[in-house]
């Protein structure tokens, strides 16, 4: 029987997601354990698993790649030797369907195949070529229509330097009056920020710490780790969780009736990527060494630039933390990511002229910004949290006893 490959589920509260293309083709052959399509929710793309094994029928009728499709929705079918396909269900919505997912699924139920048509899986093509969502993404910049091309990739797929060569070749660029679409991701950042914007009551203050010390430590890292050796963000975000547990007000939650005051410090880290700013969350920061914290730096930070982050990577965190000093930013009004109560704000390191035990030196500055809900607290207990990252910043062995190992 013609096993139905449809829309998961890749989050409790997912209802739909855009397929944005198929990683097999119409009719290739799939073995169980591989990848099978690209589903992009509202913060991720996400590489769908298939358990199975069988021959891929896309139906003409199926939803195309860009489309938004209902979780439950029929995409394609797998099928046996010699199963002819079904007919009639592609692009309807099935909840009980089996749904090969890497995350949450909608469930392994089986259903029964409608009646089978006479044209086998094998001599339906399709009419679109597959394309990487980079590639798609450069072609509605530049104005290519990507149907068109021939790609050069592994099975004909086009890549980004076949939509340069096509935009080169016939002078596409961009107009002065270019749409581009608004993306999932984009539409989610928007609505966020704005709910945001419109129902915390979001006072920022900002001081400047002494980062010499945490400068000279990074420094001995860095000499006796290499690559491995903790970034600024973990350092930071080490720190941040401390802080946090000796100010629990900054991370609280507003819960109209009451405030909401975590028993755990999860962390968001704020991600600059191509497809827009992601916030993976270090569970448990307040637990975690700062070895175990720069590991889970450096896998979230790589799985939100490369859009493998799943549903899980991003919830339930309590403060967040957001770095702009590798950008050249000194001081900044970070936006609070609700529903948390605070977001504290890193500018960069800058050598200025200070005075220190009675001289004045060249000193590492770095400029904090904290942003604070003032329904949650006043603009005091707020002020005591940043001078204590402001200390912690400044004397690094009151959380880091041996920053040498």
């Amino acid at each position: 029987m013609a096993e139905e490959v449809v829309m998961p589920r890749l989050g409790w509260t997912m209802t739909e997601g855009t397929l944005v293309e198929w990683l097999k083709e119409d009719g290739e052959a799939v073995e169980a354990g591989e990848m099978l399509f690209t589903v992009e929710s509202d913060k991720s793309i996400n590489e769908i698993e298939t358990h199975s094994g069988g021959v891929l029928h896309i139906p003409s009728a199926a939803p195309r790649p860009g489309d938004a499709v209902e979780v439950g929705t029929v995409l394609g079918y797998l099928l046996q030797p010699g199963e002819e396909a079904p007919r009639g269900t592609a692009g309807a919505t099935n909840l009980g369907a089996v749904a090969t997912s890497t995350g949450p699924a909608a469930g392994p139920v089986s259903t029964e195949a409608a009646e089978p048509t006479a044209v086998p899986a094998s001599t339906t093509q399709r009419t679109q070529p597959k394309i990487s969502p980079r590639a798609r993404r450069l072609a509605t910049e530049l104005g290519v229509d990507w149907r068109l091309l021939a790609g050069t990739g592994r099975s004909g797929r086009i890549n980004e330097s076949d939509v340069r060569s096509a935009a080169q070749a016939t002078g596409a660029a961009p107009s002065a009056g270019e749409l581009r679409p608004v993306t999932r991701i984009r539409k989610t950042i928007a609505r966020h920020l704005g709910e945001s914007a419109r129902t915390t009551v979001a006072v920022t203050l900002t001081t400047e710490a002494d980062a010499t010390e945490l400068v000279a430590v990074r420094r001995r890292f860095r000499d006796s780790l290499g690559p491995e050796a903790p970034t600024y963000d973990a350092l930071l975000a080490k720190l941040t969780a401390s802080a946090l547990e000796e100010h629990p007000l900054l991370n609280a939650s507003w819960q109209e009736d009451q405030i909401r005051l975590h028993s755990a410090v999860h962390l968001g880290v704020a991600v600059d990527t191509d497809h827009g700013l992601l916030v993976p969350v270090i569970r448990d920061a307040h637990t975690k060494s700062l070895q175990q914290i720069a590991a889970d730096t450096r896998r979230l930070t790589e799985k939100a630039r490369q859009r493998r982050l799943m549903p899980d990577d991003m919830k339930e965190g309590t403060f967040t933390l957001t770095n702009l000093g590798a950008y050249g930013i000194d001081t900044f009004t970070p936006v609070i990511n609700l529903p948390q109560s605070g977001i504290l704000g890193v500018g960069r390191i800058t050598e200025k002229p200070a005075v220190h035990e009675g001289r004045v030196v060249a000193r590492a500055k770095m400029a904090l910004s904290l942003t604070f809900d003032h329904r949650v607290l006043d603009g005091g207990p707020a002020a005591r949290f940043l001078d204590r990252v402001r200390t912690l910043v400044e004397q690094p062995h009151l959380w880091l006893a041996e920053p040498d190992q």
